[in-house]
């Protein structure tokens, strides 16, 4: 620093700040935050007051506090610059999608390298990691609801038996829908809703047409193949029982795993990396976890306010800030696993010179008798796959109009081989669930008394009513009411509670299965809208922010990379100023290792469910879907994904030969798929 600019601080400040490491710090807020130094010392003087104190002494501990004090007016003043001008803004446009190539494998903390691992040219089948799992309760809930006695303008049941009515009483045609599913009178708001049918965007129309989709009369009787590569008896352990050894050990072994997989992927030696809090003259690779520089920091993290956290071989677990000043380009969130290159020249701070970009995961393959099964199993060109995503009533009704209108398009328009259906299905912050403000069903012999029962006897036969030769996946959300694990990774649906029929099969939340040959990943959690990044450079800010969040995705190997999870909260006291969690991520931290990618191998299709707009692109040749909301708000149609997958053929040069002890091929998927985002 000048001896002018150390003037103008003393003059402005007084004595107290004649000091290097005050002058310095207070030299680089002005940087930061693009002001002079009469501005910072006015926004000193605020803070000095929210302190209601008369005179702030210049130490390290307050000139902490003030940073938080700046970072705070800040985001306050971007969120309301963002109110203003956020319905005024349109939409981007959607870039062009990129196909790259994904590259090499990993160890996993649960090790799901059994023989239901996918198959890929390098992949060694391993033992489970982790064998011990505790059985989650079956006891029924006491929830209490109050029901309306006067019908609302939801519900108008036609169904006149106290009991589901059996599978062999339900006919397919439309008439027999009707007369076992919930009639309501039609919101002013859904009657303006969009068509039905109307394909709203496409990704790869140039590769086929919309499949046919299933050949309901055929006699042949052949059904896609359903393999989940998941073992369900891990997911069945006990919420609210975390223990903080086993959350640490495995936050602890996220990074040495990402350590090692560094190491081979650079050809580094272990001498090469290094305790990076340490001071040392000598550049030394690190590897460790993104953290705010303050266990206090709230909101969005910026470039200036990040550390690093170690793991406890290489530093003891210790944190050190981050100086990325010579990184051009960079995208970090809170809770990635980051390999940077550097050094700690002061003991202050890690002056990062490079950050390595991680390795992506393998993709799976097939052996040539695999592709033939899988050809065999499908009678027609290709293979049909509805995707869709709750709320499945509005916010203001239990209006089931539109979810039986789309059954009855799935049995006589759509005829899709694998129906994959997201939770809520009964929203726990839907305003009439959350009240206990349940309208009556008129036609029910006897009412509902619990939410489990709303969906058996409501949702249930609507469900019962699609055709039994459409295979369904119903995938659960932490916001379902009917669920008994609220935390993420979450355990699957009870089939035979819920009375649904033998075609239906409950997967866990996240879940890797196969379809065919195909590979698919579905996780139910928001983590387009939960994962915020702070960026740096013009072609990093310039790309779209799902094909960054999406290559974060198989970079980090996990569903949910974000770490702490994101919480979602409402103001209940605004005297008191106290939130009340309602929803967010829920992350049970010892079984994080159940998120993971199953054998370290990137999915073929990967779906993400969240309240933003609806998409599909290809991200280093995987396929990432956003269905979008099957109802909006308010009642209105939404939207569902539609995948036409063409069927495997060796001739047709879509499928790529690897070299390997037997001849084994690539999927690419992204190749024979065309996804159609409908209404």
């Amino acid at each position: 620093m000048s001896a002018l600019d150390a003037k103008q601080f003393v003059t402005q400040f007084g004595p107290g700040v004649d000091k290097p490491e005050i002058l310095a710090i207070l030299l680089n807020l002005t940087k930061i935050h693009a002001i002079n130094v009469e501005d910072l010392y006015i926004k000193w003087e605020q803070f000095s007051n929210s302190k209601h104190e008369t005179q702030t002494e210049f130490t390290i501990k307050n000139l902490d506090q003030f940073k938080q004090f700046l970072q705070h007016q800040m985001e306050k003043q971007a969120n309301a610059m963002s109110m203003n001008s956020a319905s005024s803004n349109p939409s981007s446009n959607r870039k062009k999608l990129k196909a790259l190539r994904p590259s090499n494998l990993s160890p996993s903390i649960f090790g799901m390298g059994l023989s239901s691992s996918p198959r890929t040219p390098t992949l060694k089948k391993r033992k489970l990691g982790i064998t011990s799992s505790v059985t989650s309760s079956t006891e029924k809930s006491n929830l209490k609801l109050e029901f309306k006695d006067e019908p609302t303008a939801a519900i108008k049941s036609e169904i006149h038996e106290e009991e589901v009515p059996s599978r062999d009483s339900l006919d397919n045609s439309t008439e027999s829908i009707a007369n076992v599913s919930v009639k309501t009178e039609t919101p002013v708001h859904m009657k303006q809703s969009v068509e039905a049918g109307k394909i709203l965007n496409s990704l790869n129309p140039e590769n086929m047409e919309v499949s046919s989709g299933l050949d309901l009369n055929a006699q042949d009787g052949k059904k896609i193949r359903i393999s989940p590569f998941y073992d369900h008896k891990k997911y069945k352990f006990r919420t609210m029982r975390q223990n903080l050894l086993d959350a640490s050990d495995v936050l602890d072994e996220q990074i040495e795993i990402f350590s090692k997989i560094i190491q081979k992927h650079f050809n580094l030696s272990p001498s090469q990396f290094s305790d990076p809090t340490i001071q040392s003259q000598s550049e030394i690779y690190a590897v460790g976890r993104v953290v705010p520089d303050s266990p206090n920091a709230e909101g969005r993290l910026n470039t200036e306010s990040l550390a690093l956290e170690t793991s406890r071989v290489m530093g003891i677990g210790r944190r050190v800030r981050l100086d990325l000043k010579k990184v051009e380009e960079l995208s970090m969130f809170s809770g990635q696993i980051v390999a940077l290159k550097g050094k700690n020249a002061n003991g202050e701070y890690f002056l990062v010179d490079e950050i390595l970009p991680l390795p992506y995961p393998d993709a799976p393959v097939s052996t040539e008798e695999e592709i033939s099964e899988s050809q065999e199993s499908l009678e027609a060109e290709s293979m049909k796959v509805i995707i869709t995503s709750g709320p499945y009533f509005a916010e203001d009704s239990i209006n089931t109009d539109l979810l039986l209108d789309f059954v009855n398009r799935l049995n006589n328009d759509i005829k899709p081989h694998v129906l994959i259906m997201f939770g809520p299905f009964i929203d726990v912050t839907n305003p009439l669930i959350a009240k206990g403000s349940i309208p009556s069903f008129p036609n029910l012999k006897i009412q509902p008394k619990t939410l489990d029962e709303i969906f058996i006897k409501v949702i249930t036969p609507i469900l019962r009513t699609i055709n039994p030769l459409i295979q369904v996946i119903l995938i659960p959300c932490t916001r379902d009411a009917i669920s008994k694990h609220a935390s993420y990774p979450q355990d699957s649906f009870d089939r035979k509670y819920l009375q649904l029929p033998k075609n239906f099969k409950c997967f866990s939340n996240p879940s890797t299965f196969q379809l065919n040959e195909a590979f698919f990943g579905c996780s139910n959690i928001d983590i387009f809208k939960d994962l915020v990044e702070t960026t740096k450079g013009g072609l990093t800010f310039s790309r779209d922010r799902f094909d960054r969040i999406s290559e974060h995705i198989l970079q980090q190997r996990r569903y949910y990379p974000l770490f702490p999870g994101k919480t979602r909260e409402i103001l209940a006291s605004k005297e008191k100023k106290i939130y009340k969690h309602i929803a967010g991520a829920d992350l049970e931290i010892p079984y994080l290792g159940l998120t993971e990618f199953v054998g370290n191998v990137a999915p073929d299709v990967m779906i993400f469910p969240s309240e933003l707009p609806c998409f599909a692109r290809v991200v280093q040749n995987v396929v990432i879907i956003n269905p979008g909301r099957f109802i909006k708000h308010k009642g209105g149609r939404g939207t569902f994904a539609q995948l036409s997958i063409a069927k495997p053929d060796l001739n047709d040069g879509r499928l790529t030969k690897v070299d390997n002890d037997e001849p084994v091929y690539l999927h690419n998927v992204w190749k024979r798929a065309r996804i159609d985002l409908s209404t």
